[in-house]
């Protein structure tokens, strides 16, 4: 470990490791300290057991606009990035006794209200069908960076719903699908995400316009390390098991960072730039005082506690060819009850030959009785709903592994402002990662889209 480098990057998540690789390519002296054992950040292994692979958040895995970010930060960089996609998701609506149905690609208006139709008990109003088409072409019409930028970012759907169409089934329909795709309750989707949140989340999974994918044998390997690979081939330096315990500070300007090693002897590391790649939980640690522009997003995303309660589930024998995750739907609210997907059906490495892993995952609601009542008989709940979806999944259970998070995808479409990747109170401190503007995309390619923005700003600031 050097005393000095031009940049440190605390952190390594997928905006920390694209920025590392860029700026070690671009000729700048970087080092990168992350204080777990394994890369990845919030791309957390959830199971890594008997043979069983389950990762944090399978829809976090986005490949997004134009090929996206990391896709194509992979291509300038080399990283050796391989990636296989995911099939498209199901909708099943409790207790009506119909089949799930296989969520289409919608790549125009007609073929969209076409698939609302069906899924609808009744037919719908031809002026509906008319609406549904007009507010499509007008969603459609929008260049995707503005649905990351002001005004759209920073108004929620519930107040901005009455440009998009006044027909309150249309509205239904927009907020129906942000809350299955982000797995929450369809009031909180309307009053707490964003106009752009909402239209990102319809383009990217029922227009089309983007996708999801996996890596193997995880994402951590598949899609991470790879980008850690071409920072130390250009010299730089990555520790692991080093904790960041404070970004030094001096005269209002960033200047380097104390580190700890797993031992707990800690040293200075200074630097002519600071990057922050951490969640919003976890950054106010890093300062002894917090600077201004900082503090506001931070506190605004605490007075959100979205958490999810997963189950990964090991079956002892196969149940189901089905390779399309499964969100079963609340039939009378549009609300997500439950996300089910067998993970080693379309990718077979996630299990041992032979059987097969299940994951079932809700976000919890935002209201704490709410919340309680779903806490207290959730693991009975998705036995049952799985079961109702996969018949047999009770008896060829061999193996439950219980988790929680914090998703913060939701925290990427809120309407709050984001912290700025350049601060505006200390000189030479730049963040990247979930909660930083500018982002220009969804989910795992809005991290790696801060990191290859901020990288190219300080590249550009060095005069490379």
């Amino acid at each position: 470990m050097k005393t000095r480098y031009d940049v440190v990057i605390v952190g390594a998540g997928m905006g920390g490791v694209i920025c590392g690789a860029y700026l070690a390519a671009g000729g700048l002296r970087t080092a990168l300290f992350e204080k777990k054992d394994m890369l990845g950040g919030r791309m957390v292994i959830d199971v890594k057991s008997k043979g069983y692979t389950g990762w944090e958040h399978w829809v976090t895995w986005g490949q997004g606009w134009g090929g996206g970010y990391w896709y194509n930060a992979a291509r300038e960089l080399d990283a050796d990035v391989r990636t296989y996609y995911i099939p498209e998701p199901c909708l099943y609506y409790r207790g009506t006794g119909r089949k799930f149905e296989i969520a289409p690609k919608s790549v125009s208006a007609s073929a969209l209200t076409a698939y609302v139709e069906s899924l609808s008990p009744i037919r719908l109003p031809e002026a509906t069908k008319k609406e549904f088409v007009r507010a499509f072409k007008y969603a459609a019409s929008i260049p995707y960076q503005e649905m990351f930028r002001e005004p759209l970012a920073n108004i929620s759907f519930y107040e901005w719903k009455d440009k998009l169409t006044k027909d309150p089934m249309v509205q239904g329909f927009y907020a129906a699908i942000c809350a299955n795709s982000t797995m929450c309750e369809a009031d909180e989707a309307m009053k707490y995400l964003s106009a752009g949140g909402t239209l990102s989340t319809s383009r990217f999974w029922w227009m089309g316009e983007a996708h999801c994918v996996a890596f193997k044998p995880d994402m951590v390997e598949g899609l991470v390390k790879p980008f850690v690979d071409v920072m130390t081939r250009h010299g730089g330096d990555v520790f692991m098991d080093t904790e960041v315990v404070e970004v030094m500070m001096q005269n209002d300007m960033a200047k380097g960072v104390v580190v700890k090693d797993r031992k707990g002897d800690t040293r200075e590391v200074l630097a002519n730039r600071v990057v922050v790649n951490a969640d919003f939980t976890a950054i106010p640690k890093l300062f002894k005082k917090l600077p201004p522009e900082v503090k506001e997003p931070v506190d605004n995303y605490s007075k959100l506690p979205w958490r999810d309660f997963s189950l990964y589930a090991g079956l002892s024998r196969k149940i189901t060819d089905e390779t399309h995750p499964v969100s079963v739907v609340d039939p009378n609210t549009g609300s997500n009850l439950l996300m089910i997907w067998v993970l080693s059906n379309p990718f077979p490495w996630n299990a041992p030959e032979g059987k097969q892993l299940v994951y079932a995952s809700r976000v919890l609601p935002l209201d704490k009785d709410l919340a309680k009542k779903v806490q207290a008989t959730i693991k009975e709940d998705i036995d049952d709903m799985v079961e109702e979806v996969f018949p047999g999944f009770k008896k060829a259970v061999e193996l439950r592994e219980y988790c929680s998070h914090f998703p913060l995808w939701h925290y990427q479409h809120t309407w709050y402002k984001k912290i700025p990747y350049r601060s505006t109170s200390v000189q030479n401190l730049f963040f990247v990662g979930d909660c930083v503007d500018p982002q220009e995309s969804m989910c795992i390619d809005a991290a790696a889209s801060t990191g290859m923005f901020c990288a190219k700003a300080i590249l550009r600031l060095e005069g490379r």
